[in-house]
């Protein structure tokens, strides 16, 4: 049951799910409505409540509900934590307003845009044709039963966002996956299949992949922009034989909610970014903001900004990089606030730079976003912040990291600011030196110019017996000569430069690293 820009209490605790929203109380059943999710602010007027979703980001107590209650709020979300449950289940009771309990490890900004995005689900839209049409979960159903199979209507992120529950009606594991993770899974044809869906009029049979039912599917559309995609599948028996009308009827009547999803998800995610760039830059209250996240004000976290290797990145692949962050974090329980900040992907996330698992999922995450949009995406990691307070700081490394993964001293993807100090010292030494004669000057010239005149190797001889650590058999192996020919080469080039001077071979080591980087990168 909904009501215009609301749901009923039952309807929230059911789309959320037990593990996001625990009932501790409910004083008038599940049949209240509610409507739009509210953080909680005690230096604000507790006004204009009325049907709100109050999150509670502090530690919560019977003065906040019985305030709450007093507004008109018609649930209170909180993180018990070491509070009594039943304390503040008797104070809800008291106040008459329904308290849920959420986990610690979902942030309160996930679920701010969980309500939301529920909200503009199954509230009531206008069609263009100006009659009511039914929420998404209703629509798949009834479209599932005229078309006679399952139904899943996605956003373009392949998030799935309603599905048909029509007794009797079979799903493949592909489906059932997409149900329970919410979102189509990963597949090497999924690019192909959506593309040919997107770029499509109308209906279009997908048969990919082979190893699942078939599809018909339709895009959503409004106004000539492509808001999302409804999916039929077709079991053991044929779909209907109006199949393609039934869709095409059902594409119409989805439009309304897909473009107030996508308004709904854009307006959070800007509010989030907004926030996050706060914190990177250490703007406004810190403490409430890192709270806002899930992000306890005193802990210890680290900061990782990714971007592509060459170039800039476009809103909508640092979005999915972030969203792609996002999702691999909750789905370890890592606490962690992440978004787009200048055009880039960055997180704050509650873990030790060093950590494994950080690694693994920043590694994993890149792979992801240069597979699907291309641009060989890399990461910096900043050194970890002591508190929230120190994360500007943190900021700032990650990005300098991520300059030393896309300059030329690194093969890695991903790298944190102590590991790369040597990469972005070299990189400053390279842009003082390059303007300047002396990068390709003595001693790196006199050497040069006598492999010019005279046809020898010298310079790549001293260049594989530097990097092998000054070995002579382990670079004569190298260059595939025997140790006593390299000595004798080794010799004549000390006559061409004092090479036994630790000075010069510091520079004659600088020089070349430094002009094969710059080769290399150009």
């Amino acid at each position: 049951m909904t009501a215009r820009g609301r749901v009923t209490l039952g309807v929230l605790i059911d789309s959320l799910g037990p593990g996001l929203a625990r009932p501790l109380a409910l004083p008038h059943g599940r049949e209240p409505l509610v409507g739009t999710p509210v953080i909680y602010d005690p230096e604000e007027p507790q006004a204009g409540l009325d049907g709100a979703v109050l999150l509670v980001t502090g530690r919560p107590s019977a003065e906040i509900l019985a305030r709450a209650g007093e507004s008109g709020v018609a649930v209170v979300v909180v993180k018990p934590g070491t509070c009594d449950e039943q304390a503040l289940a008797t104070a809800a009771k008291a106040a008459g307003t329904a308290l849920l309990a959420a986990p610690p490890e979902l942030s309160w900004g996930q679920l701010y845009t969980l309500i939301e995005a529920l909200l503009a689900m199954v509230a009531p839209a206008e069609d263009p044709r100006g009659t009511r049409a039914a929420d998404l979960f209703v629509l798949a159903n009834e479209v599932a039963v005229r078309v006679g199979g399952a139904v899943a209507i996605e956003d373009l992120a392949m998030r799935v966002l309603a599905y048909s529950t029509v007794e009797g009606q079979r799903i493949d594991e592909l489906r059932r996956e997409g149900i329970l993770g919410r979102r189509v899974p990963e597949h090497p044809t999924n690019a192909e299949e959506y593309a040919a869906v997107l770029r499509a009029d109308g209906v279009v049979w997908s048969h990919e992949p082979r190893e699942f039912y078939p599809r018909l599917a339709i895009a959503v559309r409004a106004h000539g922009e492509v808001l999302g995609t409804i999916w039929a599948v077709q079991a053991e028996e044929p779909l209907a034989h109006d199949a393609a009308a039934v869709l095409e009827e059902a594409a119409t009547a989805a439009a309304p909610h897909l473009a107030r999803i996508n308004l709904a998800a854009d307006e959070a995610r800007r509010r989030r970014d907004e926030c996050l760039g706060w914190l990177l830059r250490g703007i406004g209250a810190v403490d409430e903001l890192a709270t806002s996240f899930g992000l306890l004000p005193r802990e210890p976290v680290t900061v990782v900004t990714l971007g592509p290797y060459a170039g800039s990145a476009d809103a909508f692949a640092a979005t999915h990089a972030a969203d792609l962050l996002r999702t691999a974090f909750v789905a370890y329980r890592i606490r962690a606030a992440t978004g787009v900040v200048d055009g880039r992907a960055h997180a704050i996330v509650a873990a030790e730079a060093s950590a494994t698992l950080l690694r693994r999922i920043i590694v994993d995450t890149l792979t992801r976003v240069s597979e699907r949009l291309g641009g060989g995406w890399r990461a910096g990691i900043g050194r970890t912040a002591a508190s929230v307070a120190a994360v500007p700081a943190g900021a700032r490394q990650a990005e300098e990291a991520l300059r030393a993964v896309c300059g030329p001293f690194t093969q890695e993807l991903a790298g944190s600011h102590e590991e790369l100090s040597a990469a972005l010292f070299l990189m400053d030494v390279e842009a003082a030196l390059r303007p300047k004669p002396s990068l390709s000057g003595e001693p790196l010239a006199l050497v040069a110019a006598h492999d010019a005149r005279h046809g020898t190797h010298y310079v790549h001889s001293l260049t594989v017996w530097i990097g092998a650590h000054y070995d002579v058999p382990r670079a004569a192996e190298l260059l595939s000569l025997h140790p006593n020919t390299l000595r004798y080469r080794l010799r004549r080039i000390g006559e061409l430069i004092a090479l036994d001077d630790p000075d010069t071979r510091l520079v004659l080591a600088l020089q070349l690293r430094l002009n094969a980087a710059t080769k290399r990168s150009r």
